[in-house]
């Protein structure tokens, strides 16, 4: 229609859904009983804000006037809301026009599979897109870079037409409606009733178990302790459990899974491979990620066809030749989860690292994630299809050998080097692909360089093909415990940087030093969205000139005490800041050019 503006129309609040509920049931049906009003509201709050779906239910409970009319139907609407009056025939084909209206059908699958997380259910973006790869929705493409690429347009698409909801950093949910309509879609619209299963009941009985056998895709975050039931699922793809507080499974739950390609066992309570797990031949998708696995064991060679292995985490051990058995292996992620722990942000110490130092245990059968472990990257160098790494590399040795592989080079996404002994000047070589860049506990290091070899000469690399930098896909850097590191500089040379956590590092003064030489158009911190500064007392400056910033949406600042200027004018960070957290004692410290930058930023101090 060639609008000249665009206005997203979002869902009523609680207040106003409950209003507009209340006037579709009608006052006669809300005086029929003194308990209706209370129903009403719980009533109101299922349709979570969607007009569409408010008006629908409300007209269908007007002739209900009874509280236990209004109980059973609450329950068939948060249990089976597809059979409720005027969903199925009404609201679900309105909301379907959005699917239809879907380009192609990758994108219909890969909205449909969101479905199979329980309501309210956030996932990382990065989470889906790996869950879509595994299942095959994107095998189309020639990497698995412009297929991890095609993920991030799908999500946006699906943002853009209101059937996902942005939620939060880098992660997305589906509104409840919608993903009722969802389930719909996917299963009794087309006649296939289980195809997707989403069991969450505190008991399971035995008809449901034996809906099992149908189901294509099952998410379980049920107990499964007192599960005596002889187990079969002949059809089953894909099976996600999301129990957090489940740690074994039972006898032969695995074992009769033939057709069985993605497995994802995150976030759940695990400590050991699930026994069985060896037989699941068909395997493609394995992720353990976030849970408290610490050893994989041999019985991890027999998954001939895995080809994505996920295991950020608490892993510790990995037995020798594993990886290398993995022929068909082309994603390895082993980012360990205390560094993404928020906790460590504000501590020097942990838990974890007292008990890395007690781990006495040796075995030369085995390959030790925290010390050096260059058997690791030769295992994963021999493999012939690796092509996405995502692992630490601990001590010097680790580090050279990465150097003198440009296989893993061109495979590393997600970086972490630990414990570089010796080492002032940390160079960093040309990693096209790395997405994110941890440098932790190197007690020597002052310094961090990046070879600007092919970067002489240009002008800035927003007006010369940015593509082309060295690190034009590097989004997130971390520094933790460099107790004599002196500034980031460097930082200024790396086009897309989104996050910044600068944690630990007594010497620093400056976060950028002088940039003085370097190119105006540069865009310094022009993409940068969230940066986070802790126990820094020497920190005086973040940068010497105020920067624009006109991505930043949060800045964070604790423990840094000399810290008393913000790199700020009244032109920074417009349209996009969100919040500045700091103590108040630091707030009230800080010095400002005048009066009115103050006045401007100090509605974001949280």
């Amino acid at each position: 229609m060639e609008a000249q503006k665009s206005l997203k129309v979002e869902c009523l609040t609680e207040d106003e859904a409950i209003n507009l509920f209340k006037k579709k049931v009608g006052e006669t049906t809300l005086n029929s009983h003194s308990d209706i009003p209370q129903l009403a509201e719980i009533a109101a709050k299922e349709c979570q804000g969607l007009p569409l779906a408010i008006v629908t239910i409300g007209r269908a409970m007007a002739d209900k006037k009874t509280p236990q009319e209004w109980e059973r139907a609450i329950q068939m609407l948060r249990t089976y809301p597809s059979k409720f009056s005027g969903m199925g025939d009404h609201v679900f084909p309105v909301l379907k026009f959005s699917y239809d209206n879907l380009t192609n059908d990758t994108i219909k699958t890969c909205f449909l599979h969101l479905a199979i997380f329980p309501e309210d259910h956030q996932i990382l973006n990065q989470d889906l897109i790996f869950l879509w790869i595994g299942e095959g929705f994107l095998d189309g493409f020639a990497s698995i870079d412009e297929a991890f690429n095609q993920g991030h347009h799908i999500i946006e698409h699906l943002k853009t037409v209101c059937l996902f909801e942005n939620d939060g950093f880098d992660r997305v949910k589906m509104h409840d409606v919608i993903r009722d309509m969802a389930l719909w879609l996917a299963s009794e619209y087309r006649g296939n009733k289980n195809i997707i299963l989403v069991e969450e009941v505190d008991t399971l009985e035995v008809y449901q178990v034996s809906k099992w056998k149908e189901a294509h895709r099952l998410y379980l975050s049920t107990s499964l302790e007192e599960l005596t039931i002889p187990l079969s699922f002949p059809n089953l793809l894909t099976l996600i459990v999301g129990n957090e507080d489940l740690e074994t499974f039972p006898s032969g739950f695995f074992h009769f899974m033939p057709v069985i390609k993605v497995l994802d066992l995150s976030n759940t309570g695990i400590t050991k491979l699930p026994a069985g797990i060896g037989k699941l031949v068909t395997l493609q998708y394995l992720n353990f990620s976030n849970t408290d696995l610490r050893e994989l064991s041999v019985e991890l060679a027999t998954l001939k066809r895995l080809r994505y292995l996920i295991l950020d985490g608490s892993l510790e051990i990995i037995s020798k030749e594993v990886i290398s058995h993995l022929s068909m292996l082309r994603v390895f992620s082993t980012i360990f989860k205390y560094l993404l722990s928020k906790r460590n942000y504000i501590s020097s110490s942990t838990e974890e690292e007292k008990e890395e130092a007690n781990y006495s245990r040796k075995d030369d059968k085995a390959i030790y994630l925290h010390e050096d472990n260059k058997a690791l990257l030769e295992e994963l160098e021999g493999l012939e299809h690796i092509n996405w790494v995502s692992l630490p590399i601990i001590g010097a040795l680790s580090f050279q050998k990465l150097l003198n592989s440009q296989k893993l080079l061109n495979a590393m996404r997600d970086l972490e080097l630990w414990n570089l002994e010796g080492m002032s000047i940390l160079q960093l070589p040309r990693i096209k692909h790395l997405r994110s860049l941890t440098v932790y506990r190197c007690g020597e290091l002052q310094d961090i360089k990046v070879n600007l070899e092919n970067e002489r000469g240009r002008r800035g690399f927003v007006a010369n093909s940015m593509p082309n930098s060295i690190f034009y896909n590097l989004h997130g850097v971390h520094v933790n415990q460099l107790p004599k590191l002196l500034d980031l500089t460097w930082l200024i040379y790396i086009p897309s940087l989104e996050r910044l956590i600068v944690h630990g590092c007594e010497s620093m003064e400056e976060v950028i030093g002088d940039a003085s030489g370097v190119p105006e158009n540069l865009g310094i911190f022009s993409r940068l969205e969230d940066l986070r500064l802790y126990l820094l007392p020497n920190l005086r400056s973040i940068s010497r000139q105020a920067l624009p910033f006109p991505s930043l949406k949060t800045l964070c600042v604790m423990e840094c005490p000399n810290l008393r200027k913000l790199p700020l004018d009244s032109n920074s960070a417009r349209n996009s800041l969100k919040t500045i957290e700091g103590t108040p004692e630091w707030w009230q410290g800080l010095r400002w050019e005048d009066e009115t930058i103050e006045l401007t930023f100090t509605p974001y101090n949280k």
